[in-house]
């Protein structure tokens, strides 16, 4: 089962085993630029993830090379921008 998608992994399919959880490498990609990852060059922000609507939006907040050293408020702008592009809206501040 893939931990970022919920979905069946098939036996031959291409997958990340990142911090003990298995994903679809097609899953595991940067959060702001939608960038794939690969263990070793890319950081999860934990105080991102306590931000219940961030994660219930994009679940883990896995970033690439480019956005990782970023402070965590650039991170989160950067965030809120691209849920405001999709159409996410509403109580986004």
């Amino acid at each position: 089962m893939c931990y970022l998608c919920k979905q069946p992994i098939e036996i031959m399919a291409e997958k990340v085993e990142i911090q003990r959880q298995t994903v679809h490498k097609e899953c595991f990609r940067c959060c702001v630029c939608d960038k794939y990852l690969m263990p070793g060059y890319c950081a999860m922000d934990d105080g991102l993830c306590q931000i219940d609507f961030l994660f219930n939006y994009f679940g883990c907040l896995w970033f690439c090379q480019n956005h990782m050293m970023l402070g965590s408020g650039e991170k989160l702008d950067l965030l809120k921008q691209k849920m405001r592009n999709a159409g996410a809206g509403g109580s986004i501040q």
